[in-house]
C-alpha cells in the first residue's frame, strides 16, 4: 500500500503569520504534529528544541548535508540556514501520519518534487504586502537591515504562489485558520476517502497570473492604445511554474522584436528577478495575481509597434503603488 500520510506545507513571506496559523490549526485538527525543520538560527521565546525546529550549529548543519540527511536546505535570512529532515518525513508518510510544516518557498518546491503525491502546498499572505513590515517589527529585536531583507525577499516569494495548491489570505486570523482547517479536512478525504458532503470539500484554487511591463520614457509610460485610463498592458502567464519575469521577457520580445531589460530587484540567492509590485485579487476559488516590472527601453530606442503609444503619467489613473514605483 502506497504511503497515505500528507505533509501540509505552509509557504509565504516572513510576517505572513504562518506559525501562528499552524498552532491555531493544530488545536482544532486531530493528529497533526509539526515537522521540526533544522535551522542554525537562534531559538526564539516560546519555542522548544525539537518542536518547531531542531536548532543546530553551522558545523552540525554541514554534517547533515554531508550525510544526505536533508531533503533540501536553503540560506534564508542573512546567514540563517534551514533544512528539511528526510528520515522524519519518510517515517511519517509510511506510517500514514500527517504532518504540517513551515518551509520557505525554494525548499517547499524541492520537498514537493521529492514527494509529489503526499505534499500539499498552502501559500499564506496578507492581502497587502505592506502589512508584512508591521508584523515583523512587532516581533521586536529586528534590525532595519533584517527588516528590509525580509520585505524585499517577500517579492520573490510571492512569485511562488501560483505553484501552490491553495491560497490563504491572512488578514483575519480566525477566518484564515478556518480556511486552512477546511483544506486539511478536504485533502484527507481526497487521499484516504471517507463519507463527506460534497459541499464540505474545498476545491484547489485556480491561479490566473499576468505580468505588466512598466516601460517608461521620462514622464511617460508605454500603453496599449484604446485602453481605459489606468489600464496597463498585461500579458498572461500560461505556465504557472514559469517564473513571471521569464514570461514577461518572452512576451516583450515577441511584441517588439527587441530585447527589453527588466529593471527589477535582484538577489544573489536566486536565479530570477523579483517584481517591483504585486497585486492580488481573490474571488475564490479563482486567484488573480499580477506582477509589475520596471523595464528599460533599448539604448537605440524602442521600435514603434502598431497599437502602442506613449502617454503622460499625469493622464493615467494608476494605483498609488505603481505611481510610487515608476517615480522611484
Amino acid at each position: 500500500m502506497p504511503p497515505t500520510g500528507i505533509l501540509f506545507i505552509l509557504v509565504g513571506p516572513s510576517g505572513a503569520g504562518k506559525n501562528t496559523l499552524m498552532k491555531r490549526v493544530q488545536q482544532q485538527v486531530d493528529n497533526l504534529p509539526q515537522l521540526a525543520t533544522v535551522t542554525t538560527r537562534s531559538i526564539r521565546e516560546g519555542e522548544q528544541q525539537g518542536r518547531e525546529h531542531d536548532f543546530v550549529s553551522h558545523a552540525e548543519f554541514q554534517q547533515l548535508i554531508a550525510q544526505n540527511a536533508l531533503v533540501e536546505w536553503q540560506q534564508v535570512h542573512l546567514n540563517d540556514l534551514y533544512g528539511t529532515p528526510r528520515k522524519t518525513i519518510d517515517e511519517a508518510l509510511n506510517s500514514h501520519t500527517d504532518l504540517i510544516a513551515d518551509i520557505e518557498f525554494l525548499g517547499a518546491e524541492k520537498v514537493f518534487q521529492a514527494y509529489p503525491h503526499n505534499v500539499v502546498l498552502i501559500f499564506v499572505t496578507p492581502s497587502q504586502l505592506d502589512t508584512l513590515a508591521e508584523r515583523i517589527t512587532m516581533r521586536g529585536n529586528v534590525t532595519p537591515e533584517a527588516l528590509n531583507n525580509r520585505y524585499e525577499r517577500a517579492k520573490f516569494e510571492m512569485t511562488f504562489a501560483p505553484q501552490c495548491h491553495y491560497l490563504i489570505i491572512n488578514d483575519a486570523l480566525e477566518t484564515a485558520t478556518g480556511h486552512i482547517r477546511d483544506v486539511i479536512k478536504s485533502e484527507r478525504i481526497r487521499h484516504r476517502g471517507g463519507a463527506s458532503e460534497a459541499a464540505s470539500v474545498v476545491p484547489p484554487h485556480r491561479f490566473h497570473t499576468s505580468v505588466t511591463p512598466l516601460i517608461q520614457q521620462n514622464d511617460q509610460l508605454l500603453i496599449q492604445a484604446g485602453t481605459q485610463p489606468g489600464t496597463l498592458p498585461a500579458f498572461d502567464v500560461a505556465d504557472r511554474c514559469q517564473p513571471p519575469h521569464e514570461a514577461l521577457a518572452s512576451h516583450l520580445q515577441q511584441t517588439f522584436q527587441q530585447t527589453i531589460a527588466l529593471e527589477a530587484l535582484r538577489d544573489t540567492r536566486f536565479d530570477f528577478v523579483a517584481p517591483g509590485h504585486v497585486s492580488l485579487v481573490t474571488n475564490l476559488p479563482d486567484v488573480y495575481l499580477n506582477y509589475y516590472y520596471r523595464c528599460i527601453p533599448p539604448a537605440q530606442g524602442l521600435r514603434e509597434v502598431p497599437g502602442w503609444e506613449w502617454r503622460p503619467l499625469t493622464s493615467l489613473d494608476l494605483p498609488p503603488a505603481v505611481v510610487k514605483l515608476v517615480l522611484a
